[in-house]
C-alpha cells in the first residue's frame, strides 16, 4: 500500500484538518498590549486596521468588534483606517460584517494597502476613500487542507463557496454581477487596482488629499511598510487615550470601578456576550410564542368543526366563530356550549318549503307510497322529489 501526501499550499496547515487564509499576509507572533488600537480625537475617533487580519494578529476581529461597540457610543464618527496586506478570511467577514451593521457614522480610508480579506472589509459599503499612493487588491482565496482525498474535496468546495460569498460582496458595492466579479477577479491572479481605477469602478466613493506629502514607495511592500513607519514614528498621544479610558469610565456606569485598560476591554468582552445571549433567548422566547399559537390555533379550530359537526353552527358560521374564538376565547366557548343543536332536515321539508309536491305526497316516506300505489303520481308530480325519496330509500340515483 502507498501512501500519499498532498500540499495544496506550502504553509500554515495544521492536524485540525483545513483552514482558510489569504496569501499576501505576514506572519506575527505579537499581539498588542494597548488597549485600543485608536486615535481619539474631539468628538470623533479613528479605529486603526493596520496589520494582518486574524485572531491573535494586529487585527484581532474580537478585538476590533469590541472596540467598535465601545466607541459608537462614546463618539459621533468613527474613522476606519486600512493599511493591511489582508489574513484570515473568517476573521475579515466577521470585521466586514460588525462594521456593515454598525448604525454608526463611520467613514473608512485606505491608507496604503488593502490586499486580499483586507479589500474586502474596505467595501464593506460605508463611504470609502483612498490616498493618492493607495493600492487595492482582489484575488482568489487561497487554503491548504490536511488529509485523504474527500478531505480536499470538501476543502476546494468551501473554498469555492467562500469566493461567491466575497463575490456577491464586491458586486453589492460596484454594481456588477456575481459571476462576472467571480470571472474577473476571482481567476487565481492578483489584481491591483489604484485609487483612479477604483473610483472609475465605483468602488470607492473618492480619492482624499495628503496635503502635499510625497510617497516614494516603488511596490507595495514598500507603500504598506511606508504607512507602517509613518505611524509608527509619530508620537504617542498618551494623554488623548487617558481621556478616553476616563470618558468611558464616567460614561458608563459598569466601566467605574475599573482599574486600567485591559479590565475595561474584558468588560466590553463580556457585554458583547452577554447580547449575544440576550438575542439567543429572544429568538427562543419567540419560537416558544409560535409554539403555543399553533398549538392554540389548532385547540380553537378543533372546537369549531366540533360545533359544526354538532349542527350549532352552519359552515358559513365557521370562520366568524374562528374569529371570536380568537378574540375572547372563554365566553365564544360558552356560547357555543349553550347553542341548540339544529334538527336534520328532511329532503320533503325542503320541497315544502320551496312550493315542490304535495303535503300529503311530502309527508309520506317511500314505502308509505309504494304502498299507498302513490309512487307514480309522486312521480309525475316532481320527479325531482321522487329520485331524491329514491335515493332515500336505496342509497343510489334514480336513472329514467
Amino acid at each position: 500500500m502507498q501512501w500519499c501526501t498532498f500540499r495544496i499550499t506550502p504553509y500554515f496547515y495544521d492536524f485540525s484538518g483545513s483552514f482558510f487564509h489569504f496569501n499576501f499576509a505576514e506572519k506575527s507572533n505579537t499581539v498588542q498590549k494597548k488597549f485600543f488600537n485608536i486615535i481619539p480625537g474631539e468628538g470623533e475617533v479613528a479605529i486603526l486596521l493596520y496589520g494582518d487580519v486574524g485572531d491573535g494578529q494586529r487585527v484581532d476581529s474580537g478585538r476590533v468588534v469590541a472596540e467598535l461597540m465601545a466607541l459608537q457610543s462614546q463618539y459621533s464618527k468613527i474613522d476606519v483606517r486600512i493599511n493591511s496586506r489582508g489574513g484570515d478570511v473568517f476573521s475579515g467577514i466577521a470585521i466586514y460584517n460588525a462594521l456593515r451593521t454598525s448604525k454608526a457614522d463611520i467613514t473608512v480610508y485606505i491608507d496604503g494597502v488593502a490586499a486580499s480579506i483586507a479589500g474586502i472589509i474596505a467595501l464593506c459599503g460605508k463611504p470609502l476613500y483612498m490616498s493618492p499612493y493607495a493600492k487595492l487588491m482582489l484575488h482568489s482565496v487561497s487554503g491548504g487542507a490536511w488529509g485523504n482525498a474527500s478531505d480536499l474535496r470538501s476543502m476546494a468546495e468551501q473554498m469555492e463557496v467562500l469566493q461567491g460569498d466575497l463575490a456577491a460582496m464586491i458586486a453589492g458595492r460596484c454594481g456588477m454581477d456575481k459571476e462576472e466579479v467571480l470571472a474577473k477577479y476571482f481567476d487565481e491572479k492578483d489584481h491591483w487596482l489604484n485609487a483612479n481605477e477604483a473610483l472609475e469602478m465605483k468602488l470607492i466613493d473618492g480619492i482624499y488629499d495628503m496635503d502635499g506629502e510625497q510617497v516614494e514607495a516603488k511596490t507595495a511592500d514598500d507603500l504598506y511598510a511606508y504607512f507602517n513607519n509613518r505611524l509608527q514614528v509619530q508620537p504617542q498621544n498618551n494623554e488623548n487615550e487617558m481621556a478616553l479610558l476616563e470618558s468611558l469610565k464616567s460614561g458608563i456606569p459598569s466601566f467605574a470601578n475599573l482599574a486600567d485598560e485591559n479590565a475595561v476591554l474584558a468588560k466590553v468582552r463580556e457585554l458583547e456576550n452577554k447580547a449575544a445571549k440576550a438575542d439567543a433567548l429572544a429568538q427562543a422566547v419567540e419560537g416558544y410564542k409560535k409554539k403555543l399559537q399553533d398549538v392554540e390555533d389548532k385547540e380553537i379550530a378543533a372546537v369549531v368543526d366540533k360545533a359544526v359537526a354538532e349542527r350549532r353552527i352552519t359552515a358559513e358560521q365557521k370562520d366568524s366563530f374562528m374569529a371570536l374564538m380568537k378574540t375572547d376565547r372563554e365566553n365564544t366557548e360558552k356560547l357555543l356550549v349553550s347553542m341548540k343543536a339544529q334538527p336534520f332536515r328532511r329532503i320533503v321539508d325542503v320541497y315544502r318549503e320551496n312550493g315542490g309536491i304535495p303535503t300529503a305526497l311530502a309527508d309520506m316516506s317511500w314505502d308509505e307510497l309504494d304502498k299507498a300505489g302513490k309512487l307514480s303520481e309522486l312521480r309525475n308530480a316532481d320527479l325531482t322529489a321522487f329520485k331524491a325519496k329514491y335515493l332515500e330509500k336505496f342509497g343510489l340515483d334514480y336513472k329514467e
